[in-house]
């Protein structure tokens, strides 16, 4: 029967998830409404797919505005949207479009929704025989 050294191990799994949260960033905070364009899955697509729509055909099309105040998430393109709605809560013309990327110095959120990063340490050692 073979033994493991648990620090080992533990210190390894620490250092990938750490690594996962920090490598997986999908969404920043915006300090303003924002409004993005959404597939029927509502997953992040240009915002030009939505603006190219002609108006009163909103059950037709594939895309759809959606709405985040201020304070929410946006996230990269090709990764859900959450936190906000199909029908904005303030006037239309209040919310600007969404940036391409984030900008320098946005607080951002990683796949594990940390907030921030996170660091693992490595640690050594061998592990124990029969």
């Amino acid at each position: 029967m073979k033994k493991f050294n648990l620090p080992l191990t533990t210190a390894i799994s620490a250092a990938i998830l750490a690594s996962a949260g920090c490598s997986s960033d999908k969404e920043w905070q915006i300090n303003s409404d924002t409004k993005l364009c959404v597939d029927q899955s509502g997953n992040r697509v240009t915002e030009d797919k939505c603006a190219s729509q002609p108006s009163g055909l909103t059950g037709v099309s594939p895309y759809r505005w959606y709405f985040i105040s201020r304070g929410g998430y946006v996230p990269y393109y090709n990764y859900p949207a959450s936190g906000g709605a199909y029908t904005p809560s303030e006037p239309v013309s209040s919310y600007l479009p969404a940036p391409v990327a984030a900008p320098e110095g946005a607080v951002t959120r990683g796949g594990f929704g940390s907030i921030g990063e996170g660091h693992g340490g490595g640690g050594g050692g061998e592990g124990v025989g029969e």
